[in-house]
């Protein structure tokens, strides 16, 4: 616990000027870019769906940069000294942002930050459409920033995800900044498959919600609330409850899970399954399977610090987290309270800003508190875990493995060992 408690004061002491300007720097770039999508939907729907993405992404980019730079603070997950400049430079950034995508993407879509940033979207293309069609419905065409489940989208996504196999087929041959191109077809077709599977479950809960069976149920339920009171008071509070546990677990745990994509968990064993598609024969079809596989194999490592750190390091975690987002909440009201009751219209223009003047404080305490927590479970020799800085010697792992070539996987592998003295620069 004390070095789990120096280490965080570390993280706070030697890097926090740095955790805010990342964090400025992703949400200015984010609304910027948020802007320029929404500008150029209400030209073309299609020229802001290429660029939507990548307002989602600035996010991503931002604590990716934010977790790597506090990594040379962390004892047992700090690179060695004498690294190679591809494991601490733009190759190694740009592998963890690659390996990051995944995860974040599902996290933002779980936690309704794609769709928010779709309807910003929407509002903005449309408004600007409407404008220029002279608020004719009949004149907008391929404009107005509208994204539903039809041909563009699954096109769109059919063809980045096209072009992101083909950079990892031929990554070792291609130079390094088609690094850039990769990253943005892999964000591109997250994007769109997240933002599809979204609309779909809204669909599908939509079509559940008229049919008759569950219009029966809602009856039932209706019955409950006005003739039982205390069993429908005791519904709710359990939903309440369950609610409550949810935030408090996934939460953590799914912050916990982008640490460790970005830092390049390893781990002592590779599922049976993923192992298997490993060792599939070469050919076109057995190549693909081979990269998806290492892709949720990067995501499985992630996900066993979960359980691999054990019940008192993730309930340090859960709990320290939960403190935070109660300190958090109660900073964002007391922002709000300072301006008291306004207009919408300057709600709508202050409220972002004021949010943000509140996330300078908060998101480097919440990075501290993962990268913290993420260090702990490296550091115990029961979990059997470690980060694969070494596999960015060469080309970057992902496209590497597209090229046919074999990696040593580590066995056994656990961080450094705990000494008396930090023995990292600042």
């Amino acid at each position: 616990m004390l070095q789990a408690l120096r280490t965080f004061g570390r993280i706070l002491a030697r890097h926090w000027p740095a955790l805010i300007a990342w964090y400025l720097g992703g949400e200015a770039v984010h609304q910027l870019l948020l802007q320029l999508a929404g500008f150029v939907g209400g030209l073309t729907t299609l020229g802001g769906l290429l660029l939507l993405p990548l307002a989602v992404s600035a996010r991503l980019i931002s604590y990716v940069a934010m977790y790597l730079t506090v990594q040379r603070s962390l004892p047992h997950s700090a690179p060695e000294d004498g690294a190679a400049e591809g494991e601490t430079g733009p190759r190694r950034f740009a592998q963890a942002v690659l390996t990051a995508i995944l995860p974040f993407f599902a996290f933002s879509a779980a936690w309704g930050m794609i769709d928010a940033d779709l309807i910003d979207f929407f509002r903005i293309a449309s408004s600007i459409a409407l404008r220029d069609a002279g608020y004719d419905l009949d004149q907008l065409g391929d404009r107005g920033g509208l994204v539903s489940i039809g041909v563009l989208p699954v096109v769109v996504l059919v063809i980045a995800l096209a072009v992101r196999i083909l950079i990892a087929r031929f990554g070792g041959r291609l130079p390094s900044w088609t690094l850039i191109v990769a990253a943005y077809a892999e964000v591109l077709w997250t994007f769109m498959l997240f933002t599809l599977v979204g609309q779909w479950w809204a669909d599908a809960k939509e079509w559940i919600g008229e049919r008759a069976g569950a219009v029966w149920l809602e009856g039932i339920g209706d019955w409950f609330a006005a003739n039982l009171v205390p069993v429908a008071a005791l519904w709710e509070g359990a939903l309440w409850l369950v609610g409550i546990l949810v935030a408090a677990v996934f939460m953590p745990a799914a912050w916990l899970t982008i640490a460790g994509v970005t830092y390049g968990t390893t781990f002592d064993t590779t599922p049976p399954v993923l192992r298997r598609f490993e060792e599939s024969p070469k050919g076109t079809v057995s190549r693909l399977t081979r990269i998806v596989a290492e892709r949720f194999e990067e995501l499985w490592a992630a996900v066993a610090l979960i359980w691999r750190g054990g019940p008192v390091i993730f309930g340090c975690l859960a709990l320290a987290y939960a403190l935070w987002a109660w300190a958090e909440q109660l900073g964002s009201r007391a922002a709000l309270g300072v301006f008291g009751g306004q207009e919408v219209a300057f709600w709508s223009s202050f409220l972002p800003l004021l949010l943000i003047a509140v996330g300078v404080i908060a998101e480097p305490l919440r990075v501290a508190i993962v990268a913290t927590a993420f260090d702990a479970v490296i550091g115990r020799p029961e979990a059997a875990m470690g980060t694969s800085d070494s596999e960015l010697d060469d080309e970057p792992r992902d496209l590497a493995v597209a090229g046919d070539l074999e990696h040593e996987r580590p066995i056994g592998v656990v961080g450094q060992q705990e000494h008396g003295e930090d023995g990292v620069g600042a």
